[in-house]
């Protein structure tokens, strides 16, 4: 018998925290979370994410032994909307390989949410599709860069035997520095002409200025906002809810690989690469303290993997090589501070012009996560 429980107590909270360390036991690629961050996370007075939406959080059992959990939200702009139905979506979605605890869990999903007005289930992801979205369908042979999620096979086996159906998949792509070249040789020639032309005509990248780091944050999620509206997925994000996701990069990010495009003395784009934390956070066991944050910066320094996480370009600009004046550069720091693979991550099946941008640069796709959705 599987019982579900609604996490209500601080105990409840760390058994909910605390279950993928048995799912991912003996899994070398699996990169545990930092207990504390999650804590955070799940606490709406301190996660702006939360605030306008109404959250439950369950726990599976058999006995005292827990077996599966589950996240959900209802409401916020942060859920989504869509054809103007309310929002909803299922995270933390962790289970033991037994498909009845994963359909206990699902059916308990779909009530509550069905019970919230929501008509439509979309997931897993931890409640914003900047954090974790998706199963993992290709790509379990090395470990996840930030910010993407890593999952047992029969994941997807479990969500596809409920009935759910396919939302998006999402790409992770992988170019070696050989792939590039030490003078950027290898990177496609028509990238680079239209790098140059977009600096002939007057266009001219710098670097973040963290002194500025607040008015930084709101032109970058300005034109974020911009440049995904046409995504039908898309949900404008809040400043303070860009904040959240964009203020722990403060820490580790290199203002050499945090590029913004101007023209005529505006910010027109931007480009943001980081050493992936991820390569520290493995060996971390989720805990900082007493001496984690020694050993946290002595993993990010020798740090040999960049991801390229965040790139916009204002739409009237879009063809312009502003995005490829703002790549190139990246790339030459990239090579200039010896890294030694770039990752490029998440990227939607549907946006189709970065996907063949990848090809072209003879980048590997490597992983490959899928999205679901169903009726509650």
């Amino acid at each position: 018998m599987v019982e579900l429980h609604q996490v209500r107590s601080r105990r409840d909270l760390e058994a909910f925290i605390g279950f993928p360390w048995r799912v991912y036991r003996g899994d070398r690629n699996w990169v545990p979370p930092l207990l504390s961050e999650r804590r955070a996370y799940l606490d709406p007075a301190r996660n702006p994410f939360l605030r306008h939406a109404e959250v439950a959080l369950f726990l599976a059992r058999q006995g005292r032994r827990t077996v599966g959990t589950i996240g959900l939200l209802a409401g916020g702009a942060s859920a989504g909307q869509q054809a103007g139905r309310p929002p909803g979506v299922f995270g933390f979605f962790e289970v033991s390989d037994d498909y009845a605890a994963a359909e206990a869990l699902l059916d308990a999903a779909r009530a509550w949410l069905r019970g919230r007005g929501v008509t439509l289930m979309r997931g897993p992801l931890n409640f914003t599709d900047m954090d974790c979205p998706g199963v993992l369908v290709e790509g379990a042979d090395c470990p996840p860069v930030m910010f993407t999620a890593h999952t047992p096979p029969y994941y997807q086996v479990f969500l596809e035997r409920y009935g759910m159906v396919k939302d998006d998949d999402l790409y992770a792509w992988r170019a070696m520095r050989s792939q590039i070249g030490e003078g950027l040789e290898k990177v496609p020639e028509e990238l680079r002409r239209a790098a140059q032309a977009a600096a002939r005509h007057g266009v001219s990248v710098r670097r973040v200025r963290l002194d500025h780091w607040d008015e930084e944050v709101a032109t970058a999620c300005r034109i974020f906002n911009i440049t995904l509206s046409h995504l039908p997925q898309h949900v404008t994000i809040a400043e303070d809810e860009f904040h959240h996701f964009a203020d722990p990069m403060r820490q580790i990010i290199d203002p050499d690989l945090a590029l913004f495009a101007e023209l005529e003395g505006q910010t027109v784009g931007f480009g943001i690469s980081l050493p992936d934390i991820n390569r520290a956070l493995i060996h971390m066991n989720g805990r900082l303290f007493p001496l984690g944050w020694l050993q946290l910066w002595r993993h990010v320094v020798h740090c040999d993997v960049l991801t390229f996480k965040l790139m916009g370009v204002l739409p009237q600009l879009r063809f312009r090589g502003i995005d490829a004046l703002l790549f190139v550069r990246s790339l030459q720091a990239m090579i200039a501070k010896g890294y030694q693979w770039l990752d490029g991550s998440l990227t939607s099946e549907r946006n189709a012009m970065v996907n063949l941008l990848a090809g072209r640069l003879g980048a590997e796709r490597y992983k490959h996560y899928r999205i679901y959705q169903t009726a509650t």
